[in-house]
């Protein structure tokens, strides 16, 4: 069990420089094709100092830290039993490459369900420019589901179904079906070589995702993509339907997880291209969510949109990768 006298405790803090490397190879990791976070030239065109950093690149730096397994080894869990339950972004401005950020930790809440089967761990990361400016708020729920953990010389058992129920506030008519004429971004299926690469510039290496033997152990059938290499999917697709900086905050729910073979169908909806909504509401909610070719559901969100920026609003054409 969860030691419940670790909640509110602080984990070690960080200085994290953005290198514009790194971001070139996570745009390259997620197929971006946007010029404005490839071209320092399209960048400074676009009135930024620098490459800006995607809305999920935060994640990613925070699994920079130098000891981005500490939560778990104060916890005493076992890495191999955690999935992504959630991940949630709330924004105050948009940060660049060459900047120096600060990621200052917490254990914010551990709880229990199905009778402990399901334990849940929140973190919670502020993140500060050098100045003490406040760029982001970050909150990962990590799920830890003890039925995955056997030992090597067990055969793989089916694992405890993980059906995340937290307190957190999503949008409860979020869409259950792919929609043809919704904006959309579908990916090529899912190989071992996307998640090489994407492992490689999020700095997120868990095995689970690139070492079959340790998937398999853990009592998985093989790897699976990360859940926040969907996030970024989602991602890409809102900012070519609007300005990042009118991002205010993304809230996500990880539901199934997406395997091998697996084409990512994401989509938004509820976009506010209509000039009238920019007037008249201060922020918009829109909806967000992937499937896979076979129409299974794999993650639901939100994101609120600040709609007193005066940025622009534009339905992109269907983006599909082969």
């Amino acid at each position: 069990m969860l030691d419940k006298r670790l909640e509110g405790s602080h984990l070690s803090p960080f200085w994290v420089e953005v290198d514009p490397g790194r971001l070139h190879a996570f745009a390259q990791a997620t197929d971006q094709t946007n010029p404005k976070y490839l071209d320092f030239a399209v960048a400074r065109a676009h009135g930024y100092p620098d490459l800006p950093i995607p809305p999920t690149f935060y994640f990613c730096l925070e699994m920079a830290a130098p000891q981005p397994m500490e939560i778990y080894e104060r916890l005493g869990v076992d890495y191999a039993q955690v999935l992504h339950g959630e991940q949630h972004f709330h924004y105050y401005r948009m940060a660049f490459a060459r900047e120096r950020l600060h990621f200052a930790p917490c254990i914010t809440s551990l709880y229990a369900r199905k009778g402990g089967a399901l334990e849940f761990i929140v973190r919670d990361t502020r993140v500060e420019a050098e100045n003490g400016e406040h760029v982001a708020d970050l909150r990962s729920v990590m799920v830890v589901n003890h039925a995955l953990a056997i030992s090597s010389g067990e055969s793989p058992s089916e694992p405890v179904k993980v059906a995340i129920s937290s307190a957190s506030s999503f949008n409860k008519d979020l869409k259950t079906q792919p929609s043809n004429s919704l904006p959309e971004l579908v990916t090529s299926p899912i190989t071992r070589d996307t998640l090489l690469r994407y492992a490689a510039a999020s700095w997120d290496e868990n095995p689970l995702h690139v070492d079959q033997s340790y998937a398999r152990q853990a009592g998985h059938p093989d790897v699976f993509a990360h859940g926040m290499l969907s996030a970024a999917y989602l991602s890409r697709l809102l900012t070519d339907c609007l300005d990042q900086a009118a991002i205010d905050s993304i809230h996500l729910r990880f539901v199934a997880i997406t395997r091998l073979g697996d084409a990512v169908h994401a989509q938004v909806s509820d976009m506010p291209f209509d000039s009238v909504s920019v007037i008249s509401e201060p922020a918009h909610i829109v909806k967000m969510n992937t499937f896979n070719q076979h129409g299974e559901c794999k993650v639901v969100g939100t994101a609120r949109i600040r709609m007193d920026l005066g940025h622009s609003y534009r339905q992109p054409p269907s983006q599909r990768q082969h």
